[in-house]
C-alpha cells in the first residue's frame, strides 16, 4: 500500500491504481468526460486534469499511476481555466445552444420559449434531456458562453437498426462507447474513423450494425454521455426517478438486471454489474407493455368471449379442474418463480394431472460456475452459437481464463461465434457427436463427417493436454460422455432448468400432448401447437396463443412480482416487484393458490415426482433419400418469453435473428428456385409446415435450418423436402 495526499486530505493507494480511481473511492470529486471505468484510459477530454506537486504542468489523473508520497490537487484557479477551455472547445463542435442559454432552468418548469436551437438537437427535444454529463459539467464550470464559431455537422440521423438511434451531431468524440465495444464486450463493432474536424464514429464500411457484426447488447449506448446514442424505446420516457435491481428470465443465466422506473413505469433495463444481452437490455419494457398484453380475464359464453372479473374466472377454474381430475395434463413455463413451480406441482398432485415444461430434461445438465473458467483452458462450443443465445456465458469465459484460452467450435452452421473463433470445424449435419466422441477416444476421423484431417488433427492436439470445457446446447445434443478431465457444460435454454429436474416430471411436453386420456389441457405460459381439440382448454399467460380456449388467465410479468428463481450455476436469484401488473393481471403464484384455495387443496406440501424411465434418448440417425432429399437441422429457440418468440411479438427481434423463417443454402435455393422471402412448404415423414425463407450461405449445402418452437411441433433433426408455393 501507498500513502498520497489528495488536496490535503491523505488517503492509501495500491499499487497499479490510478489518481482518478483513488479520489473517486475517497469522495474526491475530479470532472472527466472520456473516463470509463473496466477499460483503457483515454486520456481525451482533459477535464480531469490535476496538479502534482514538484511536476511542472498539469496532467490528466485517469492516466496518472499512484506514487507513495505524491501531492495532488484537484482544484486550482488554473485547472478551472483549462477545464473551461477544454469544454468550450468540445461543445464548439456540439449544439450548445441548450445548455448555455440563460432560460433554461425556467424552461424546464415554465417552457417560456419554443426552442432555442434545431429540434433533433436542442433544448425540450433533445431525448437526454436531464440526463446528460455535458448540463452537469456545465453547471460544475459556470460556463455560460462559447466563444468559438459553431457549425452544425447536419448528420442524417441513423435510424435503419432496431433497438437504438445513433444521431452523431451530438457526438463528442469521448470514444466511450468504442472501448465499450472493443474491450468490455470484445466486439468490435465501432471505430473512429477519418481525421481531423472529420472524425467521426462508426463501423467498418458504414455498414448498418445489423451487417457489421454488432450483438445489440447496448453497452455502447449505456456509456454514451449526452444524446448521441439513444434507445428507441425509451427515448422521450424521461429521466428514470428509481432503479429496482432484479433478475432477467428470458434465458437460463438469470442475469442481474437493474429496472428503470419513472412515473410507476418501467421504461428501460441496464445491467447491475456484469453485461447482459440483447434480451434483457432492450426486450423487456417492451414486452410488458406490449399491444398484444391480455390484462383480463376472459371466459367464451357461447361464441364469443368476455371480460369476467377474477371470482367468476376462479370459479369456472375449480369446476372446470374438479370435473376432470385425472384427466388434465398441465404444461408450464420456467419462466416463474420457485414457489409457483412447486404449487403447481402440489396443485398436479391433488388432481392427479400428468404435468411438464418444455425442457430437454433427457440431458445431463448440472449446475457450473461460469466464473471458473482456468487459465489457459480450451473452450470446445458444440452446435450452438454462444455470441447469439449465451454471450453473458462466453464473455466470463473468456474474461475469467484472462484470455490464455482457445475457442474451438464444431458445428455444421455458420454460426457468429464460429465466424470470431480460433479454429471452427465444419461437420456435416448430424455428425458433430460422432466428431465430438472420435476426438476425445484419439481414433481416425471418417470422410463421412466431412472434417480435414489438418484440422481435425489440430484440433485433438489443442484438447489433448489441459482443461478443456465442452459447452453445448442440451436441446440440440444427447449422450455426451467423455472423458474426466472434460468439464461437460450443457446449455439449457431456460431459467429454473435445474429446479424442474430436481421436482421430476411425468413425461415430456410432446407426450402429454399425444395423451389421448388427456381432456383438459391447463398451459401456463406455454403456446405448443395443438393437433386436436380438448373438451375444456384453459389458458394462463401473458399474450394470446394461436389456438382457441375456454378461459384465459392474465398472468403478470416478471417485474410485476416477487420471489426467486435458480440459474445456470445453481444459484438463488430474487426477482423484486418494480411496478403494479398491468390491468388486472396476477402474478402466477397468487393465480394458482386461489385456485388450490377453491379446490380445498394444500399445496405447501414440497412435492418430488420421479422422472418416468423408459428408453434413454439417443440421437437418430437421420436418412436423406430421394423423396426427402434435404438435411433438415433443428435448433431450439432461445429468443422466447412464456411460449412465444420474441420475434413474432418485437421487429427488432425478427429483424435481428430470422427465427422465423427457414434458413435455406443458397445453392440449394437456386437449384429449388427458391427467391429471398418467399413462402415454402416444408414436408417431412412427421412436419407438414409453411415458412418463409431466408437465402444464406451460413447452413451447409443441400440442407436447411429452423429454429424450434413449440407452435411448430417439430422433435429434432430429419429429413425434409421443400417445396416454393407459387405466388
Amino acid at each position: 500500500m501507498m500513502t498520497l495526499t489528495i488536496n490535503k486530505k491523505k488517503v492509501r493507494a495500491k499499487k497499479g491504481e490510478t489518481v482518478l480511481e483513488v479520489a473517486q473511492r475517497e469522495g474526491i470529486y475530479v470532472p472527466k468526460l472520456c473516463y470509463l471505468k473496466g477499460v483503457t484510459p483515454y486520456g481525451g477530454c482533459r477535464l480531469c486534469l490535476v496538479k502534482v506537486k514538484g511536476w511542472e504542468k498539469p496532467v490528466t489523473s485517469c492516466t496518472l499511476l499512484v506514487e507513495d508520497g505524491m501531492v495532488v490537487e484537484t482544484e486550482t484557479p488554473l485547472l478551472k481555466r483549462l477545464r473551461r477551455f477544454s469544454l468550450q472547445l468540445i461543445l464548439s463542435e456540439h449544439p450548445h445552444a441548450c445548455l448555455v442559454c440563460e432560460k433554461r432552468i425556467e424552461c424546464a418548469d415554465y417552457q417560456e420559449c419554443i426552442q432555442k436551437t434545431a429540434i433533433t438537437s436542442g433544448c425540450k427535444f433533445c431525448a437526454r434531456n436531464g440526463n446528460c454529463e455535458l448540463q452537469e459539467l456545465i453547471d460544475y464550470l459556470k460556463i455560460e458562453e462559447i466563444p468559438f464559431s459553431f457549425k452544425y455537422r447536419n448528420m442524417e440521423i441513423e435510424k435503419c437498426d432496431p433497438f437504438f438511434e445513433r444521431d452523431y451531431n451530438l457526438c463528442i468524440l469521448c470514444g466511450r462507447c468504442i472501448r465499450a465495444c472493443q474491450e468490455i464486450r470484445e466486439a468490435g463493432t465501432l471505430d473512429f474513423h477519418h481525421r481531423g474536424p472529420e472524425t467521426m464514429v462508426g463501423t467498418a464500411y458504414g455498414l448498418p450494425h445489423l451487417e457489421s457484426g454488432c450483438q445489440f447488447c447496448g453497452a455502447c449506448v449505456d456509456v454514451c454521455p449526452t444524446g448521441a446514442l439513444r434507445e428507441r424505446y425509451s427515448k422521450w420516457e424521461g429521466v428514470p426517478e428509481k432503479s429496482v435491481q432484479s433478475t432477467c428470465l428470458l434465458c437460463n443465466i438469470g442475469c442481474s438486471i437493474d429496472l428503470k422506473i419513472n412515473d410507476k413505469k418501467l421504461i428501460n433495463t441496464t445491467p447491475t454489474h456484469e453485461q447482459i444481452c440483447v434480451r434483457g437490455r432492450f426486450g423487456i419494457a417492451p414486452l410488458v407493455y406490449h399491444p398484444k398484453r391480455i390484462t383480463q380475464p376472459l371466459l367464451k359464453k357461447g361464441d364469443r368471449l368476455v371480460q369476467v372479473e377474477w371470482k367468476e374466472a376462479l370459479a369456472y377454474v375449480a369446476e372446470t379442474l374438479k370435473a376432470y381430475t385425472g384427466k388434465t395434463g398441465i404444461l408450464f413455463t420456467p419462466q416463474m418463480p420457485v414457489k409457483a413451480i412447486d404449487s403447481i406441482y402440489a396443485l398436479a398432485r391433488h388432481l392427479k394431472s400428468t404435468i411438464a415444461a418444455p425442457l430437454a430434461l433427457d440431458a445431463v445438465v448440472r449446475p457450473f460456475d461460469v466464473k471458473k473458467f482456468e487459465r489457459g483452458s480450451v473452450i470446445l462450443i458444440v452446435n450452438t452459437d454462444m455470441v447469439s443465445d449465451f454471450a453473458p456465458v462466453l464473455l466470463h469465459a473468456r474474461k475469467h481464463s484472462k484470455m490464455q484460452h482457445r475457442i474451438i467450435v464444431i458445428d455444421a452452421v455458420k454460426s457468429r461465434v464460429a465466424e470470431m473463433a480460433d479454429l471452427w470445424l465444419q461437420p456435416r449435419p448430424g455428425k458433430e457427436s460422432d466428431l465430438v466422441r472420435t476426438l476425445f477416444a484419439g481414433g481416425r476421423i471418417g470422410k463421412s463427417v466431412g472434417v480435414s484431417q489438418e484440422d481435425y488433427t489440430s484440433c485433438r492436439d489443442a484438447v489433448k493436454e489441459g482443461p478443456v470445457y465442452l459447452l453445448f446446447n442440451a436441446d440440440n445434443m444427447k449422450g455426451m460422455k467423455l472423458p474426466k478431465r472434460v468439464s461437460v457444460l450443457p446449455l439449457a435454454s431456460s431459467i429454473n432448468t435445474l429446479k424442474i429436474l430436481e421436482m421430476g416430471t411425468d413425461d415430456s411436453a410432446e407426450r402429454v400432448l399425444k395423451d389421448k386420456s388427456v381432456d383438459c389441457l391447463y398451459t401456463i405460459g406455454v403456446a405448443p401447437r395443438l393437433d386436436r381439440k380438448y373438451k375444456r382448454l384453459i389458458v394462463q399467460d401473458s399474450f394470446p396463443p394461436s389456438f382457441d380456449f375456454d378461459l384465459f388467465l392474465p398472468a403478470a410479468s416478471f417485474v410485476e412480482i416477487d420471489g426467486t428463481v435458480v440459474n445456470i450455476n445453481g444459484k438463488i436469484k430474487r426477482l423484486h416487484k418494480a411496478t403494479e401488473p398491468l390491468g388486472n393481471s396476477r402474478p402466477d403464484l397468487w393465480i394458482i393458490k386461489e385456485i388450490g384455495k377453491a379446490l380445498n387443496c394444500d399445496l405447501t406440501k414440497r412435492t418430488i415426482r420421479r422422472k418416468r424411465r423408459g428408453k434413454k434418448s439417443q440421437l437418430r440417425k437421420i436418412t436423406v433419400t430421394k423423396k426427402y432429399p434435404l438435411y433438415l437441422i433443428v435448433r431450439k429457440n432461445s429468443f422466447v418469453y412464456r411460449g412465444h418468440m420474441l420475434s413474432a411479438l418485437m421487429k427488432g427481434f425478427e429483424r435481428l435473428r430470422y427465427d422465423n423463417r427457414i434458413w435455406i443454402n443458397s445453392a440449394t435455393a437456386r437449384k429449388l428456385k427458391i427467391a429471398d422471402g418467399a413462402d415454402v412448404r416444408v414436408i417431412g415423414q412427421a412436419i407438414d409446415l409453411t415458412l418463409p425463407a431466408r437465402i444464406t450461405d451460413h447452413v451447409p449445402p443441400d440442407s436447411a435450418l429452423i429454429y424450434a418452437h413449440p407452435s411448430l411441433a417439430i422433435s429434432g433433426d430429419q429429413s425434409v423436402r421443400i417445396e416454393c408455393i407459387k405466388s
